[in-house]
């Protein structure tokens, strides 16, 4: 089965990822078996049916208008 998982990394909790899964079993309930490797570092948000293209998520224009340098303070800018 293929699936796509789309997923946050714990260490970059901002930003939503995509992977394509493949030669994955299901359960005898139906659910997909997400080896544990896949998961491992990931925040999982949905499992999709085949292969799918994310077009637009939640943030996208946000972020693309936030200056992030101009929010952000460094601390040898004291």
């Amino acid at each position: 089965m293929k699936v796509t998982m789309l997923y946050y990394d714990e260490d970059n909790p901002l930003l939503l990822q995509q992977q394509v899964l493949s030669g994955l079993k299901q359960s005898a309930k139906g659910r997909v078996i997400i080896p544990n490797e896949e998961k491992q570092g990931k925040i999982i948000i949905a499992i999709l049916d085949g292969e799918v293209k994310v077009l637009n998520s939640l943030g996208d224009r946000a972020f693309a208008a936030f200056d992030l340098e101009k929010h952000i303070s460094f601390d040898d800018e004291a």
